[in-house]
């Protein structure tokens, strides 16, 4: 391959790994936030009669009075493009990134600390593992507060420093961050579970699916699409509910002199009463995820599989294109090099 052939490639792929953290970043964790906190607006409308021409319509309109009307408003977050619409006129054109830098320091100071403890910890999988998780979640707990309060938030001249939460504030934090941050490793080791105890693994690694009889296979797959099915569950049950009332709890804990960029209730259905009234000022643990709604959910998890077909159909875009521009510049030295390949067994 000539060297500006290596160059174009590579340039081509650090261009395609960009875009790809982008987007994802836009549709895995800016949109379903904002999905978790916005509260659909409900629009009242008032509607009078018209003005009654003799004096038995005028007694009649006494009694019927003046007609108001609730209409309950489509949510922003119900729609990729609507969301990201309102993202830009808020917040202009840059907003669909909002908080990556906040993202950013949270995942560094997430991955230093966990580093830190496993070379402190002795190593039990899966034990350790959801232990170490746990600290590590807890203890990075406020700069996960500031990440989520820069995605929500409407445009502001608040530094970073001052975004992060106090340290009283981090005896609500600490709880829904250690158990939103296990939440992924119990269900990995879940899965891991049943693929052992269906020996999906043992078939997998000592048998010859060449002599698999019709039975065989059909047993094989339907294990394999159990698994995947209690993978699945444990998304939605585990570390779904998780995650939301992570992001719920630290939205409560909002500074009040900060909007958010979505419709948000704050008192949460009524069961947060404010400090100045005497209350915690925060949403409860239990609160925060049964304020989020059916409708809410069903809307979050529809938001989930777009952004993963989305980055699906550009990953394969990606893939496409780098295949076309290795055929573009090698020509026939590819098909030699597959062949060269497959003589020696690499695939």
């Amino acid at each position: 391959m000539p060297p500006w052939g290596c160059a174009l490639l590579i340039g081509t792929f650090i261009a395609s790994m960009i875009a790809i953290t982008l987007v994802q970043y836009t549709l895995t964790d800016v949109l379903p936030i904002l999905a978790m906190v916005e509260t659909p607006a409900a629009a009242i409308t008032v509607s009078n009669h018209d003005e009654p021409a003799s004096k038995d319509e005028k007694e009649g309109l006494l009694e019927t009075g003046t007609e108001i009307t609730l209409v309950h408003q489509k949510p922003i977050t119900s729609s990729i493009r609507g969301t990201i619409r309102h993202l830009v006129s808020e917040a202009g054109k840059f907003s669909r990134w909002r908080g990556f830098r906040y993202q950013m320091m949270y995942a560094l100071a997430l991955g230093w600390t966990s580093s830190l403890l496993e070379a402190f910890f002795p190593r039990f999988p899966p034990v350790s593992s959801i232990f170490i998780a746990a600290i590590s979640g807890a203890a990075t707990a406020n700069l996960h507060a500031a990440w989520t309060h820069k995605v929500i938030s409407t445009p502001s001249d608040v530094s970073f420093w001052s975004r992060i939460p106090s340290r009283k504030e981090w005896k609500v934090l600490a709880l829904p961050a250690a158990v939103a941050a296990t939440m992924p490793y119990v269900s990995l080791f879940l899965s891991l579970g049943f693929v052992s105890w269906f020996g999906i693994a043992e078939d997998a690694n000592h048998s010859n699916f060449a002599n698999f009889n019709g039975g065989q296979w059909a047993s094989f797959i339907l294990r394999c699409v159990a698994v995947l099915a209690i993978s699945v569950a444990c998304t939605l049950f585990l570390c779904m509910p998780a995650v939301v009332t992570q992001i719920r709890v630290e939205a409560s804990i909002l500074p009040e002199n900060q909007d958010v960029i979505v419709p948000f209730d704050r008192t949460f259905g009524g069961k947060v009463v404010p400090k100045v009234l005497g209350g915690t000022g925060c949403v409860s643990f239990m609160d925060a995820w049964r304020s989020f709604n059916w409708e809410a959910r069903r809307r979050l998890i529809k938001l989930y599989i777009k952004g993963f077909m989305c980055i699906a159909a550009l990953a394969f875009v990606v893939v496409h294109v780098l295949a076309f521009e290795v055929f573009a510049i090698m020509g026939p030295e590819v098909g030699k090099l597959l062949a060269e390949a497959h003589r020696q067994g690499t695939f």
